[in-house]
């Protein structure tokens, strides 16, 4: 999508090579680990947490990613950031390249695609220091997909976590500040930017082999092609959806760096539509900085942001440890 787009800024190669990142198989050494997986501390009852089996690892292998660290130092403010992503693939392979600690527990624990917000606690480093995790288990994973890892490899995660980083933390609901996406006009017009979609496509939050890019395995003899992938692009002046409902809208909101908290669907929209949302040209001399997005999100999209509280599931960082050595 950025390169489609002509009013996309490519100043910078770095945010590029963040974007899309090759995740090299690194070689795997050391003795082999076993680590008795860790299940989450108890969840207030409406809150489902999987079983968690133990998991043999044969090999564990986590360092310290300075040359990212300093990659990520360079990235001017004005640029959104993604953020790290582990991965599952076949084989029993959990990867991660360059993530800091609050973003392995993210992936961990299911808040891949929420506000960094509800992952509280825990001292500055985590948010700093970046490792790469290679590991190879004695389970085969399914792929991870867009919406996170599967169970066996989040179960797998916290038990590595638990393991080197001596991880504790606990899931608890806290009434919080969170933010309700209504309609603008009292018209209910949508604005020039969010229209109705006709394109037939997979949800983005439902996309599978997202670690191969959008490579979709052939369909079996018999069997019809499957529908491509709906698309989303997050770029330095632009978000684009296809196809997209304002239920998975709101996590993608809820993600952006001027909001980073809870955003709720109270449009009353059900349909997918197709969403570009364009940052404005800075001013010369202007601080650089993101845009505040509600301007953006009511002349564009004819929606707005209003304050509201709510109950938030987080989890409380309770304990984290740097790493024990491979």
């Amino acid at each position: 999508m950025s390169i489609l787009d002509p009013h996309a800024r490519r100043k910078s190669p770095l945010s590029a090579r963040l974007v899309v990142t090759a995740f090299g198989l690194l070689a795997l050494g050391g003795s082999s680990l076993r680590v008795q997986a860790q299940a989450p501390a108890q969840p207030p009852a409406a809150v489902q947490t999987p079983a968690t089996p133990s998991v043999t690892f044969e090999v564990a292998s986590i360092k310290r990613n300075k040359q990212v660290e300093a990659e990520r130092l360079s990235i001017p403010l004005n640029i959104p950031q993604i953020p790290g992503r582990a991965q599952t693939l076949r084989g029993g392979l959990l990867r991660a390249r360059g993530m800091t600690v609050r973003e392995l527990i993210r992936d961990a624990y299911g808040y891949r695609n929420r506000a960094r917000s509800e992952v509280v606690g825990g001292a500055e480093w985590i948010d700093k220091e970046r490792y790469d995790v290679e590991a190879k288990a004695s389970v085969d994973f399914p792929p991870s997909t867009t919406v996170g890892l599967p169970p066996a490899g989040e179960a797998a995660l916290r038990a590595l976590l638990a393991e080197r980083f001596k991880l504790k933390v606990r899931v608890e609901v806290q009434r919080r500040p969170v933010y309700e996406l209504v309609m603008h006009r009292a018209d209910r017009r949508l604005g020039p930017n969010l229209v109705p979609s006709k394109t037939k496509c997979v949800p983005f939050f439902q996309r599978e082999a997202v670690n191969v890019g959008l490579v979709l395995d052939q369909p079996a003899a018999g069997e019809p092609e499957p529908l491509p992938p709906c698309l989303l692009g997050v770029g330095s002046m632009i978000i684009s959806a296809t196809n997209m409902t304002m239920t998975d809208w709101v996590r993608i909101l809820g993600l952006r760096p001027q909001l980073n908290r809870t955003v709720i669907d109270r449009t009353g929209l059900t349909e997918g539509f197709d969403i570009t949302l364009r940052y404005p040209d800075p001013e010369p001399g202007a601080p650089d900085l993101l845009p505040a997005l509600k301007p953006l999100l009511e002349s564009q999209l004819g929606l707005t942001l209003r304050d509201a509280e709510a109950p938030v599931e987080i989890v409380v960082i309770e304990n984290v440890e740097h790493p024990t050595e491979n």
